[in-house]
């Protein structure tokens, strides 16, 4: 193993953004089901909790909303993974949906990760003997948005209709401007961005990703798949019963425990009564 602040030259680090909702949980899930068959190869740095990672991924988000309260505790988050990715023999994922920043619906949030330029020269940084490459997912926008909405509800607080929230985030960008602009900051060579459309079995996901990270196809192709996906979105009858029951005022406590009550109960949610039929 390299001495500490040496990086070997077959070794590299690649930081993992997210984007939330393109598969980062179901990625999470997949590697970590097959850590043995990776040893050695990849070691993939997760959100487990109590991890170093975890924390990363939460501060980046706090830090998005208020740089100036939390950017100690986020350049702290950064050295601890540094410290940890330094002691790794092989090349080293570091994945966390919210190093990108706060989703839309956060908060006030209605772009696409502004604060995004701005944590990636932290890491840069505080990463620091470590120079990573860095990795997001995109999905097509307008499906990417729905499925941004329903998260938003179920996790932050959103109260809002998706009509009101496709208003309010009409002008948030594109994947390529972000792109363009992050490829200006750190060069083409360093960056990638995967369309999760392009992704070829969603129970085998991230593909891209570690074919990335030097996997071959035969190799991905024996890793165990997923038995079904993992954080899938709301029916449209479940989505609107929690948006309302975010309206009732109720105390957080109360709240989570109805949000797991619908999400394990989703089939209740379905059916409409005709009303025609309601009124016999």
């Amino acid at each position: 193993m390299a001495e500490r602040g040496e990086i070997g030259t077959d070794r590299r680090v690649i930081v993992h953004c997210g984007a939330q909702k393109t598969g980062s949980t179901s990625f999470h899930h997949f590697v970590q089901n097959n850590a043995e068959a990776l040893r050695g190869r990849v070691e993939v740095l997760t959100p487990v909790r109590g991890t170093a990672t975890r924390e990363l991924g939460r501060v980046s988000a706090l830090y998005s909303l208020d740089p100036k309260q939390h950017e100690a505790a986020l350049i702290a988050a950064i050295q601890a993974v540094r410290d940890q990715v330094l002691d790794a023999g092989c090349t080293c994922i570091i994945s966390h949906e919210n190093i990108a920043g706060a989703m839309m619906g956060r908060s006030g949030v209605t772009t696409l990760y502004p604060a995004l330029p701005r944590i990636i020269a932290l890491l840069e940084r505080h990463l620091a003997p470590i120079r990573p490459d860095y990795v997001i997912y995109t999905r097509e926008i307008a499906s990417w948005k729905v499925s941004v909405h329903n998260q938003a509800v179920k996790t932050d607080n959103y109260k809002r209709s998706l009509a009101e929230f496709l208003d309010e985030t009409r002008d948030c960008g594109s994947w390529e401007q972000l792109q363009s602009d992050l490829t200006a900051r750190l060069g083409a060579d360093r960056l990638r961005f995967f369309r999760l459309e392009d992704e070829p079995d969603e129970l085998r996901p991230g593909q891209q990703l570690l074919a990335f990270a030097g996997l071959g196809g035969g190799d991905i192709a024996a890793l165990a798949a997923l038995k079904r996906l993992r954080n899938p979105g709301l029916n449209p009858g479940a989505m609107e019963f929690m948006r309302r029951v975010k309206d009732a005022g109720l105390a957080p406590p109360a709240r989570r425990k109805i949000a797991v009550l619908i999400k394990e109960n989703q089939q209740l949610f379905v059916d409409r009564i005709d009303p025609e039929q309601a009124a016999d």
